[in-house]
């Protein structure tokens, strides 16, 4: 998983805003390119939809900087999905492209978190994101 590291409480530079922005493309476009690959011969899989592509590269705008980029991965029922393993955990988030995020955190046999909420929820999906950071300094 690639890093970009910062300061906790210091802005990412234009500069790592940039790289922030190509890595995520790439990764994205790599996952279009896959999709189309399979959707030419496979009739079970379902595309993604373009929304799904513009709602993962919002949402991965909006995660702390300080945490390790998800392995971003398409789903095969037309969806992307974002994978971290914190430590022996696993957190999960997937999108649509119907301004929908469903995310899963599990730590250990005894914490579980999931939900699904619109992209614009303003307290549960900044609350989950807010603890990502958490999880990772806690679980390496």
């Amino acid at each position: 998983m690639e890093t970009l590291h910062r300061e906790q409480d210091l802005p990412l530079s234009p500069a790592d805003k940039a790289l922030l922005r190509k890595h995520i493309q790439r990764e994205l476009d790599e996952i279009r390119e896959e999709v189309e690959e399979t959707c030419k011969v496979a009739s079970d899989v379902s595309p993604v939809p373009q929304q799904a592509y513009d709602e993962t590269s919002t949402l991965l705008k909006r995660i702390s900087h300080d945490i390790p980029m998800p392995d971003m991965m398409w789903l095969e029922d037309g969806g992307i999905g974002l994978e971290w393993r914190p430590g022996d955990g696993i957190v999960t988030m997937s999108l649509y492209g119907d301004n929908h995020v469903t995310f899963v955190a599990i730590l250990g046999n005894q914490h579980e978190i999931a939900g699904t909420c619109p992209l614009s929820d303003s307290r549960i999906l900044p609350s989950f994101l807010a603890t990502l950071p958490l999880l990772f300094r806690q679980r390496m």
